[in-house]
Formats: structure tokens, C-alpha cells, sequence
């Protein structure tokens, strides 16, 4: 049996699926460390700087994410799938394209002062940002594909601290937006050197500019989901500013900001690579996309039960009372990450089998919705219309279909397993809920110990079922591989 080829060396089963245990816990530890120092971080700064400063460094903060797709183009995420592992070719032209938008970004900054008078000189000193960006991905990405996220895990917590302690301590010396944007930068420009630094002499770094157009035509869909995701995760509040002020950009960016933080921080981002080895699996893959989602599900249930049963209080405690316009914003938005869960995980399993069309298809459809209606939404009803036009999904329903392919013969296993992943921890939650009064100390605290309980409960009903795809792994015989990839990776 010949090797797979988009198997790296040292991955065959059973190996890659102990890889996949280590990331595991490296990944969730690490997020789990980071969730708090971004938390922490976020509620020290929203008392010392204003609403409408956070709002301006949001918009300017999305504008760079934004010209990072684009001189992305794709490239980075094609490299978890490519065979020929072109670090090197990407890398150039990821750092050359970086340097030449940022420059532009410099040069055109002006033409967006009609959003805010004060952003051109934001943009300008977050520049160089994209050209740091292209360098982390790249690196990044070479950890991630070998399944070696714990050599990194360290660096990216080291990253939100000093994001963090730079952040706050400008604010309390006064510097109001640039406190932002001199944590970003200076904690980004660290994590990007301790990458360089720990993958120094591991990463082949040629450059073969005649790879570049096959590297091209195969991330191209890639790329466009890419910007379309950026461009629908966030145009919210590009079009908040457009109806209303920067002060709600900055309540609706802080709402949206805490809805999603746990759905954004516990992404299992072992899941790719792992998908990558098992891709021949039939079954393997969907028992691998299964439990990647039970996981990811479970952190966004119980989030999401905790803010909405209690988003007055929270905002309180973390915000303060210059906050409140955030409450009504947060219980909406809380909600959301229950009904999008298989664009995350199910895009990456589309994107393992080069379902790089149906995969674009599901983001320009969710893109439009929530444009079509947030514009119509927000002009009626002002910013909580934008955040009710976030349900308008309709390229998750398209998802979620297309994945129930996956899973032929194995659909009532996978219904059953989010069913009891949504409605598990319920009952924890209502009886907190119905028993102690809404912003009381008491019902956060009793749903604190409700999510505590039900998280315990999901533990105990999904354990098992990791602890035989693990077995799984330990029973194989040594050096078992895939079978042949049948993929159209150029």
C-alpha cells in the first residue's frame, strides 16, 4: 500500500490520533488561559476607555483583518492540504503582498474619514500589522498541520498577557486608542518572533515562484471564503456606524465580542489536520468531525446559557455603567453561535475533501443574508435590529444538509449527540432562572454553578466516546497508513 500523500512524516495511524490528543489538550489549555487574560484585559480596559474609542479601534482593527485575507488570498489555508509543503513560496509572496498593501493602506488611509475623522491615523500606525500577520500564519500554520500545537501553546498565551499588560497600561497613562493599538502590535510583533525562533531550521523555506499559479487556482475558493467570512462576521458593524455612532460600534463590538468569544476561542484547531489524516476513513472522518463538533458545541451551549439568563449582570460587573447599552445587544447575540455551528466544523471538513465551491456557496449566502437584512433591520430598528438580523443564516441551512452527507448511516448518532448538547445543561439553567430574580448576585452564581453541572453531565455522557476513538488508535497496528489520497491538490 502506497503512502498517502498529503500524510506528513511520523502521522500515519496510529500516531497522527496521539498527535491529535496532545494539540487537543494543548489547544483547549491554551485557550482556556488566554479566555481569561482576554476577559480580564477586556474588562480592565473598559473602564478606562470610553464606548466610542473602542468602537474606533474596532474599525480600524477590522479594516487590517480585512487587507490580511485579501493579501492572503487563501494561500495559507491551502497549505494545510498541500502535499508539497510550500512554506517558502507562501511566505514570500504573503510578506511581499503584505508590504505592498500596508503601504497602500498608508498612503489611502484619508478616504476613510468619512466613517471617522479620527480612523486614518489608526489605519496608518496599523499598517504594518498585515505584513506581521503574514508571517505568524505562515509559521503558525507549519505547527498546526503536524499536530504539534503544543509547542506553541505557550507563546500564544505569552501574547494575550502582553497584549494585556501593554493595553492597560497605556489606557491608565492616558493614551485612549493607542493603548489598543500598541498592545496589538507589540504583542503580535513577539508572538511572530518566538514562532520564527521555535521553527527555526524546520521550515522548508524555498521559494519556487513556479508553483505559485497552481498554488493560486487551487486556494482560490479558499480565498473567497475567507474574505466573505471576514466580511460577514464583521460588516455588522461597518453598517451600525453607517445608521448610528461610533459609541454603539463600540456597545455592539463588546456585545458581539463576549457572544462569540468562546465559540471564536474554542475552535478545535486540531480538527483540520486531523480530518486531513483520516480523510480515506469513511468512518473515522465522521466520528472525527462528530466528537470535534460535540466539543465545540458544548463550550458555545453553555456560554450561551450562562450570558443570556444573565447579560444585564454581566455587563455590569465586567463593563460598568457606561456599558448599558451593551445589555440588550449581548442577550440577543448570545444566542447566535447556537443555530451556525457547522460553519466551523463542517467547513473544514469541506474544505479536507476540496469542497472549496459548496463551501463558498454556504458563507456568500450567509454574507448576503445578513447584509440584505442587517441594512433593512438597522434602519428600522437602529443596532439591536442589526443584531437579530444575525440569525438570517441561510447558508448554515445549506451546511448543515450537505454535512448530514458525511454521515450517511450515522445521522441519528450525530442528531442524537447535539440534541443532548443543547438540552443536557438546560434544565440547570431554567431552574436558576425561575427560582432567583434576573441581575441578582444569587441567579449568576447559581448559574455559574449550572453551567459547572452541566458541563460535568456532557462530560460524562461523551467521555466514553472519546475513550474508544483514542483505544481505536492504541489497537492499530504499528505503521498503518491510509489509503492512497484520491484529492485534486495541484
Amino acid at each position: 500500500m502506497e503512502p498517502n500523500p498529503h500524510q506528513d512524516p511520523a502521522l500515519a495511524e496510529p500516531e497522527a490520533k496521539q498527535r491529535l490528543l496532545h494539540s487537543s489538550i494543548s489547544a483547549y489549555g491554551s485557550m482556556l488561559v488566554r479566555l481569561l487574560l482576554a476577559f480580564a484585559a477586556r474588562a480592565i480596559l473598559a473602564r478606562l476607555i470610553l464606548p466610542d474609542v473602542h468602537g474606533l479601534f474596532a474599525l480600524a482593527l477590522q479594516f487590517v483583518i480585512m487587507a490580511s485575507a485579501i493579501r492572503d488570498v487563501g494561500l495559507t489555508h491551502h497549505l494545510m492540504r498541500d502535499p508539497r509543503e510550500s512554506y517558502g513560496t507562501v511566505l514570500a509572496w504573503s510578506v511581499g503582498v503584505g508590504a505592498a498593501m500596508s503601504v497602500l493602506l498608508v498612503a489611502l488611509a484619508d478616504l476613510f474619514s468619512t466613517l471617522n475623522p479620527d480612523l486614518p491615523g489608526v489605519l496608518r500606525a496599523m499598517a504594518i500589522w498585515i505584513v506581521i500577520d503574514a508571517v505568524i500564519m505562515v509559521y503558525r500554520t507549519f505547527f498546526e498541520r503536524r499536530l504539534r500545537i503544543r509547542e506553541i501553546a505557550g507563546f500564544e498565551i505569552l501574547r494575550s498577557l502582553v497584549y494585556g499588560l501593554i493595553a492597560v497600561g497605556l489606557a491608565h497613562l492616558g493614551a485612549g486608542v493607542w493603548a489598543f493599538v500598541g498592545g496589538e502590535l507589540l504583542a503580535s510583533t513577539l508572538f511572530a518572533g518566538l514562532l520564527l525562533w521555535r521553527a527555526r531550521g524546520q521550515v522548508p523555506l524555498t521559494v519556487d515562484w513556479q508553483r505559485l499559479p497552481g498554488l493560486l487556482r487551487a486556494s482560490r475558493y479558499l480565498f473567497v471564503v475567507w474574505a466573505a467570512s471576514q466580511a460577514f462576521h464583521r460588516v455588522d458593524i461597518f453598517i451600525i456606524e453607517i445608521f448610528s455612532t461610533t459609541t454603539y460600534v463600540g456597545y455592539y463590538d463588546y456585545a458581539y465580542y463576549f457572544a462569540f468569544l468562546v465559540a471564536l476561542t474554542v475552535t478545535p484547531r486540531p480538527l483540520l489536520p486531523a480530518l486531513v489524516e483520516f480523510r480515506d476513513d469513511a468512518v473515522e472522518f465522521a466520528e472525527t468531525l462528530r466528537l470535534g463538533t460535540v466539543v465545540f458545541l458544548s463550550g458555545i451551549v453553555l456560554s450561551a446559557y450562562l450570558l443570556f439568563f444573565n447579560a444585564d449582570k454581566a455587563v455590569a460587573i465586567i463593563l460598568g455603567p457606561e456599558w448599558t447599552g451593551t445589555t440588550p445587544l449581548l442577550r440577543v447575540l448570545c444566542l447566535v453561535p447556537l443555530v451556525d455551528v457547522f460553519t466551523t466544523t463542517g467547513g473544514e471538513a469541506l474544505k479536507v475533501q476540496n469542497r472549496d465551491r459548496l463551501w463558498l456557496t454556504t458563507v456568500v449566502l450567509n454574507m448576503l443574508a445578513i447584509v440584505g437584512f442587517g441594512l433593512l433591520f438597522t434602519y428600522n430598528w437602529g443596532p439591536i435590529g442589526m443584531a437579530w438580523a444575525n440569525f438570517a443564516r441561510l447558508g448554515s441551512l445549506l451546511m448543515l444538509i450537505k454535512i448530514f452527507g458525511i454521515f450517511a448511516g450515522q445521522r441519528r448518532k450525530l442528531v442524537s449527540s447535539l440534541a443532548q448538547v443543547y438540552l443536557l445543561p438546560l434544565p440547570f439553567f431554567l431552574a436558576a432562572a425561575a427560582l432567583l430574580p434576573a441581575g441578582s448576585w444569587g441567579r449568576l452564581l447559581a448559574s455559574v454553578a449550572a453551567a459547572a453541572l452541566g458541563g460535568g453531565l456532557l462530560a460524562l455522557r461523551f467521555l466514553p466516546d472519546y475513550r474508544r476513538f483514542f483505544r481505536r488508535a492504541q489497537a492499530a497496528p504499528a505503521g498503518m497508513t491510509g489509503s492512497p489520497d484520491g484529492g485534486t491538490a495541484p
